[in-house]
């Protein structure tokens, strides 16, 4: 039992570390499969269960797929493989028996510490990394050395890794990088981006407890003022009585904004949510590379974002300019509703416009409504039902932004005034240690276009009217201007100061391209304009050089053996007595080595006699002065037998 527990307890040590980061991810059946498994194992070490033969293992390996496949079906993902690493690392343990199996089951651990960069890349997780493959590798050094100490295994560990340190550097900034990564695999537990394509009463207050990132935004200048954090992501023009819907099939614009007076550009750093829209500053003017700017002033990528996407967009965030209206005295044609929804709202808008022909006096009736009549701005607003708007209006009067959103544009509609709903984020946390802002997922708002014959789309928010304050403090408390959050706590300095470092790694680990390389080539002096292929021949000839010497340093260094200067000394002795033909023998001791040596070369036998004393001594006596060994060295060189006796 103590031989077994000397290899088990490291390994499942390990693996418990290498797992513990994609336990949020992973299903919980998955963990609570790993856990007893290897629970079951280390109460084994002490009871002596039997541990279950090849037929069992075999059958709870296919028990394991089968519970994958039913739980991820056909989403081969970063999730699927994850949960199939710790499906078989659950059982690993379970194959002890032989050297072959224990390190099999070491090599796995490094696949699923590896496999955490799918989840994460922030620094935290690449720091964790190291903890665990110091773990790891501490659990090799013990199976393959097991009767050695513990600390000898944990130093070993320690000096493989700092020889591994300068490596790992010079790999990832030399090693030849595809323009395209070899294969690309979702996120696992990718994040959404707070709205799906289907807008209703609800929809968005449900968000406010979401308090996960949703993106960045880092500028080269100031900050722009709260009442500028307009984010736009979603136009919803269609309205069918009780939801909103985009547009079936958005028309993009071919051109591009002229004149960009007064113009912002700005990063984003994008969480994945498996959509197609991007969010930009209220509104953008030109197109990022791979996305498209729709007729509605939105930014929509080719593809889903599964992953991360880092993009630099430029807005004009003075909504009064006409931006992209060939000719606003062509309005478009007001939504189309079905007549028979909501039709207390409907004579109710008609009732506030009267006669009225001027479209801002119309609005401004309506704006008015919602302030003279106790509405109420609510994150907890009560359910709609088969006429969502004429309930709010007319009943609860409580509700949430994309309550007084839908109303005012269904309104506005009514009245033959083009409206539209806009779907995105109002404000932001900026960090007092970078010049960026955090988006959660609970800001999310929603507000009012309408189409105003002298300036084409005017933004237009209702729920300012009956919360203001939603303008500069966000839904969780923050503060969208750093100037008005005030003294902020010594915990949350800590987070701000933690959170730009990440960013800083973040936007330096994930943004080392095939072009940063690129760039990096050339102020070394290495011309990579001759070719790809050459190129790359020329980094991997550098990397192979460059390893083959931490290869060679990593083999002197460590499999040189410690000098032990009595056994040198005891074998020059040895070698000295060789060389006059008194060969010692592979199975004779010293005491035997000895009596051979007084039989053949009596003369030698007293001085051989005291060297053979102060050896066993040194060797094998606990209580031996501290001086001996000195003394046992300089007696040794001093000893130099003659080929005869009496020269």
């Amino acid at each position: 039992m103590k031989d077994q527990s000397v290899h088990v307890i490291p390994i499942i040590c390990a693996l418990v570390v290498a797992i513990a980061p994609h336990t949020p991810g992973l299903p919980l059946w998955i963990i609570a499969w790993c856990f007893s498994m290897w629970l079951y194992m280390l109460v084994q070490l002490r009871t002596g269960w039997p541990v279950p033969g090849p037929v069992l293992r075999h059958v709870m390996a296919f028990a394991g797929i089968a519970g994958l496949l039913a739980t991820f079906r056909v989403q081969i993902g970063a999730d699927a493989f994850v949960g199939l690493l710790a499906v078989m690392a659950a059982i690993k343990p379970f194959e002890m028996a032989t050297h072959r199996h224990r390190m099999i089951t070491v090599l796995l651990t490094y696949f699923i510490i590896i496999t955490s960069l799918f989840r994460s890349e922030s620094l935290w997780i690449v720091l964790y990394m190291f903890l665990s493959v110091f773990v790891t590798t501490a659990a090799l050094v013990r199976i393959n050395h097991p009767q050695g100490r513990f600390s000898s295994s944990i130093t070993l560990a320690a000096r493989i890794m700092a020889l591994a340190i300068p490596l790992m550097i010079l790999l990832f900034l030399l090693f030849p990088r595809l323009q395209q990564g070899l294969f690309s695999m979702e996120a696992p537990g990718a994040g959404r981006s707070g709205f799906s394509e289907i807008l209703s009463p609800g929809s968005i207050s449900r968000m406010t407890r979401d308090q996960s990132l949703a993106f960045r935004a880092e500028f080269d200048g100031p900050l722009p003022p709260s009442d500028s954090l307009y984010w736009r992501g979603i136009v919803f023009d269609r309205f069918n009585g009780t939801q909103w819907y985009p547009a079936a099939a958005p028309s993009f614009i071919s051109h591009r904004q002229r004149n960009l007076t007064g113009s912002i550009t700005y990063t984003i750093v994008l969480e994945p949510h498996k959509s197609r829209w991007l969010f930009a500053l209220d509104r953008p003017v030109a197109a990022p590379p791979g996305t498209g700017l729709t007729a509605g002033h939105t930014l929509l990528a080719k593809r889903p974002v599964t992953r991360r996407r880092t993009y630099q967009a430029v807005s004009i965030i003075d909504t009064s300019k006409n931006i992209f209206e060939t000719n606003p005295l062509l309005p478009p044609d007001p939504m189309v509703t079905d007549p028979q929804k909501n039709p207390g709202a409907r004579q109710l808008a008609r009732s506030l416009a009267g006669d009225i022909p001027d479209t801002k006096e119309k609005l401004r009736r309506i704006l008015a409504y919602f302030k003279k009549n106790n509405f109420t701005y609510t994150l907890t607003p009560p359910l709609g039902g088969a006429h969502p708007v004429d309930e709010f209006l007319l009943k609860s009067r409580q509700g949430y932004c994309e309550h007084y959103a839908g109303a005012l544009a269904f309104m506005m509609n009514v009245l033959d005034v083009p409206a539209r709903v806009v779907g995105g984020y109002l404000g932001g946390e900026p960090n007092p240690y970078g010049n960026y802002i955090s988006i959660r997922q609970s800001f999310a708002h929603a507000w009012v276009e309408v189409f105003m014959p002298d300036q084409g789309w005017a933004r237009v928010d209702p729920t300012l009217v009956v919360a203001p304050e939603r303008l500069e403090q966000n839904p969780d408390g923050s503060f969208s201007s750093s100037a008005k959050a005030g003294t902020i706590p010594v915990l949350k300095k800590l987070a701000f100061m933690l959170e730009a470092a990440n960013l800083k790694w973040e936007a330096w680990f994930t943004g080392y391209s095939f072009s940063a390389q690129k760039n990096l080539l050339h102020k070394l002096g290495l011309d990579t304009a001759r070719g790809t292929w050459k190129t790359i021949l020329l980094l991997l000839s550098l990397t192979l050089l460059v390893l083959a010497g931490f290869f060679w340093v990593f083999m002197h260094r460590f499999n040189k053996e410690k000098k032990d200067p009595v056994a040198d000394a005891y074998a020059l002795f040895c070698k000295r007595l060789t060389h006059i033909g008194l060969d010692k023998s592979p199975d004779q001791g010293p005491m035997d080595y000895l009596l051979t040596v007084q039989s053949k070369r009596p003369d030698l036998g007293p001085e051989a006699a005291a060297i053979t004393d102060m050896y066993i001594r040194i060797r094998f006596h606990r209580n031996c002065p501290a001086n001996l060994t000195k003394q046992f060295i300089a007696r040794v060189k001093q000893f130099a037998p003659a080929r005869q006796a009496g020269h």
